[in-house]
């Protein structure tokens, strides 16, 4: 029992100043060297701040991986096979297979897209919303259910999302208003319509956001088939002169449910 209990407190004592090391010596903070292909190692040095954990290797780029472009290598490098590197500005982990990197996983859920909408105005009370297709990770707007691949940037078709497969989507429609007195004395909202044709409307009251900027923020589920394209407008209550802009702090949010 003793024995037992000593073998638990050296196992305790291990655990607690661990490192974990790629190479093949004992001490790998005293002896690295540049013929150390990959090691890390992990201490508890900062945990009395409230990290713990790691964090993956990091490049700004995937033009700023190692071992690509003239730098190649001929043949398989057998000791920097299964090395993963976060590449910044797409999200994505990038996996080496000694050879040439190819994307291990992606830091995003692979069933929901966001996208910012441009600025538009109206005097009528409705108006059409074009859904930029830039990707900005940084900022949370990706697509990786890839409603806006292959579709204009500009002109008619900016307004449109296509289903790629067939099921049941939830849209989030988030909105920020600016416009003249009067503008916000009744209700704004949103329409969503399939191939053109109205399936949804739904008005809210707008929240005062900050004095000078109104908000709404509506969900809304549909089915649609592969192949049919989403369109959303804004609306008023009354419609008729009401005037407004919708500003580019304004998004729209995919998700598929099923």
């Amino acid at each position: 029992m003793k024995k037992y209990l000593f073998g638990l407190s050296l196992l305790a004592i291990n655990i607690y100043s661990a490192q974990v090391n790629f190479t093949n010596i004992p001490n790998p903070d005293s002896n690295a060297s540049g013929n150390d292909k990959v090691m890390m190692y992990i201490t508890n040095t900062s945990e009395a701040t409230g990290v713990k954990g790691f964090g993956l290797p990091a490049v700004n780029a995937e033009t700023d991986l190692p071992y690509t472009g003239a730098s190649a290598p001929a043949t398989r490098i057998e000791e920097l096979r299964g090395m993963l590197l976060f590449v910044k500005s797409t999200g994505q982990v990038m996996v080496f297979d000694g050879l040439v990197w190819s994307k291990a996983f992606e830091i995003e859920s692979d069933n929901i897209s966001r996208f910012q909408l441009n600025s538009v105005s109206t005097t009528s009370g409705s108006v059409l919303l074009p859904i930029n297709n830039t990707i900005n990770k940084a900022n949370f707007l990706a697509d990786p259910l890839k409603l806006k691949t292959n579709v204009p940037t500009t002109g008619a078709n900016i307004n449109r999302l296509y289903i790629r497969q067939t099921g049941l989507y939830r849209v989030n429609v988030n909105l920020t208003f600016t416009g003249p007195a009067g503008s916000f004395s009744n209700r704004l909202g949103a329409g969503l319509y399939l191939n053109d044709v109205k399936r949804f409307q739904l008005l809210e009251d707008t929240v005062n956001f900050d004095g000078t900027n109104r908000k709404i923020s509506l969900d809304i589920s549909v089915y649609a088939v592969q192949g049919q394209y989403i369109t959303l407008d804004a609306i008023s209550e009354v419609g008729g002169t009401t005037s407004y802009t919708v500003t580019n702090d304004s998004y729209v949010t995919v998700e598929k449910v099923l």
